[in-house]
């Protein structure tokens, strides 16, 4: 009998376990899927990308019959890009990552999705992609951002513009005469003469945009004389608009501060009127510009939309070696077809409804049939993406957002020489960019003559530039 009761005991001691895994698989398999998802300034803390979230999880169910969680987390503070890829290489990988830089580091690790056979089996995503997006992908599969050309538009105050004169800058000598007409006057009325022509955040990005086609900087690689590719920061025409930004520097119409300055901060300065102009996104950012620079100043401010300046060339380059930034997939998530189909719905018309109106009684509210945006709508903006040619049931650009657009369509004409940085002359090509940020404000601010030009580049095809010129020449046709 003791015998007995022993087995029976050691017989439930194996069945107990058995029965509870089958009953918590049972629960596993009809527990609803949850998608974590990463992105710059979509945080779990702000009421309204909660709403928007929420409102996400039911039209996705609606347009799929399929039930998903989504999870907001908290962006590490400091640098994103930085914060970011330490979460990411600590371990804790979300299932939907937003990179802004610095996702070449974590594809290298092999940390990223392969999206190229979701996007060319999506139902909506593959429709909304522009010939760029699809060059884009071919080249680097791992990330994926539906919106305009990332381009940046140069942008003037009104009132500062009406001021000056009213006629819109065209060539280089036009830009110059405006920028120093603005630092030589009182145009925010302060009674000082104390005014900024215009600042970059951290580099010369945005000035670059404005300024490089009239230096002849049209594409990252340039032919020289032999037929030979150089890099374009390395060449005379880089010293030339170099020279052109000293200038700038010395005579207060460059930023003293803008290799200090974030996104946020070049912001304040257009809103409160210490700089005339900015080189800003075009389309709903420049609607978000002219928002806020009203509400800071009288009401009735707005922004100027003028064209590149005119020298050598003129005109935008449309980088197609990548996107710089935009979406990933963790090439170790449980639910990869999942997150993927999150971002091929927020490509459909009810996705981008969604994406673009904002949460209805707060962004927009209906009646009657009809849509109307709030005052509060211009603090909004997609957290997805910004499907180019979507017809809305209301026109969600003002007058500067259309304008900033067909700027840069009109403008952006060139198809850059470039190329993604093989895993190998990754470090090499990191030196070199550290040796150009370096120089190039010594440059800038004046601790260098231009006459040290050549020491520069020796310096970078030093630090790597050989070696990445080399595989340029090899790479590019």
């Amino acid at each position: 009998m003791k015998k007995a009761s022993v087995f029976v005991i050691a017989l439930l001691a194996i069945l107990v376990p058995v029965f509870v895994s089958a009953e918590g698989a049972a629960e596993a398999k009809g527990a609803v899927p949850e998608i974590r998802i990463i992105s710059k300034d979509f945080y779990p803390t702000d009421p309204d990308n909660l709403a928007h979230i929420a409102n996400i999880q039911t039209a996705f169910k609606a347009k799929t019959g399929l039930d998903v969680k989504l999870t907001l987390l908290n962006a590490p503070e400091g640098s994103y890009p930085e914060k970011l890829n330490l979460m990411l290489l600590s371990g804790d990988v979300p299932d939907i990552i937003y990179f802004q830089g610095g996702d070449e580091t974590i594809s290298n690790q092999g940390m990223l999705a392969d999206l190229r056979p979701y996007a060319e089996k999506s139902e909506w995503f593959k429709k909304a992609m522009l010939p760029f997006n699809v060059k884009r992908l071919a080249n680097y599969p791992y990330i994926v951002w539906l919106a305009p050309p990332r381009l940046n538009t140069p942008a003037i105050r009104s009132d500062w513009f009406a001021k000056w004169g009213g006629k819109v800058p065209n060539t280089v000598d036009d830009y110059y005469a405006m920028l120093k007409a603005f630092v030589a006057s009182d145009y925010d009325g302060n009674g000082k003469i104390d005014s900024i022509g215009l600042t970059d955040t951290g580099n010369t990005n945005r000035l670059d945009f404005l300024f490089n086609h009239a230096f002849g900087l049209t594409t990252t690689w340039l032919k020289d004389g032999s037929g030979k590719y150089v890099y374009s920061k390395a060449s005379e025409f880089e010293k030339n608009k170099l020279a052109f930004y000293q200038k700038l520097y010395k005579e207060g119409i460059l930023d003293k501060d803008y290799i200090t300055t974030k996104w946020d901060g070049m912001e304040d300065k257009l809103y409160t009127a210490k700089i005339g102009m900015v080189v800003g996104t075009p389309g709903l950012v420049t609607d978000i510009y002219e928002t806020k620079m009203a509400k800071a100043g009288k009401g009735d401010e707005y922004l100027v939309i003028c064209p590149p300046a005119k020298g050598i060339a003129q005109g935008f380059t449309v980088d197609v070696s990548k996107e710089a930034r935009g979406y990933a997939i963790s090439a170790a998530s449980k639910n990869k077809d999942l997150a993927w189909k999150i971002l091929d719905f927020m490509a459909s018309d009810e996705g981008q409804t969604l994406d673009r109106l904002g949460i209805e009684g707060i962004h927009h509210v209906k009646k009657d049939g009809k849509v109307a945006l709030t005052e509060k709508f211009g603090s909004w903006y997609p957290r997805f993406s910004e499907v180019v040619g979507w017809k809305g049931p209301v026109d969600v650009l003002g007058k500067g957002g259309k304008e900033s657009l067909a700027m840069a369509v009109k403008y952006a004409t060139v198809e850059d020489i470039n190329f993604v940085i093989p895993k190998d002359l990754a470090p090499a090509w990191d030196a070199c960019n550290n040796v150009y940020k370096e120089w190039s404000f010594k440059f800038i601010s004046g601790e260098y003559g231009m006459d040290k030009f050549a020491d520069f580049t020796k310096a970078w095809y030093a630090a790597g530039g050989d070696k990445v010129t080399e595989y340029a020449n090899k790479t590019l046709k």
